[in-house]
């Protein structure tokens, strides 16, 4: 081949580069993003069980206040946390589009009420500080960053909800998880 031929068929090639475009076609559902907080939730996970397997004699973990908040918020939701199942299957609550617990059907009794409310709002607050624990883990993220963990949060606990809980589609409607959207 001649020099002005591999110089036309070079110049051919790199105007047919430019007219081609490509466009990437992302064959798993969760984002970057997601799959990032899904490994900071392992480390927050990793925190909790590294602070409660140091033995008293020996000293207590040492732990940033951001990180012991975040785990006592996390010990804080496993404590509650067969109550709040109790509450999901019998429709009091329910996993609300924001990513946090809404009450659903509140008891009629005040005393009985505002218990309820208090737990979810301490639910709600563990929440908030695991996400930020989260955002201060998470790299590149900040607190502008928040709305879309809370998203993400709000799939994750939809994907883990079990039949008979109510969750809140993303139109805003109420609905049963059933046994068979969870298959």
């Amino acid at each position: 081949m001649t020099a002005p031929r591999l110089l036309a068929a070079l110049g051919a090639a790199l105007a047919l580069v430019g007219c081609v475009t490509v466009k990437p076609v992302v064959l798993d559902r969760k984002t970057q993003l997601e799959n990032q907080i899904l490994g900071t939730f392992q480390r927050l996970e990793d925190d909790l069980v590294l602070a409660s397997s140091v033995r008293g004699a020996r000293g207590e973990a040492k732990l940033s206040p951001l990180q012991r908040e975040a785990l006592d918020a996390m010990m804080t939701r496993e404590y509650h946390r067969d109550d709040l199942d109790a509450l999901k299957q019998q429709h009091v609550v329910g996993e609300a589009k924001t990513g946090y617990l809404a009450i659903l059907a509140p008891p009629r009794k005040e005393a009985e009420a505002a218990k309820l409310k208090a737990l979810v709002e301490e639910e709600n607050r563990c929440r908030k500080l695991i996400l930020k624990r989260a955002i201060a883990l998470g790299r590149g993220l900040s607190e502008k960053d928040l709305p879309e963990l809370e998203r993400i949060f709000y799939r994750l606990n939809v994907k883990t909800a079990r039949p008979g809980e109510r969750v809140q589609a993303e139109s805003g409607a109420w609905q049963v998880v059933t046994a068979e959207a969870k298959r």
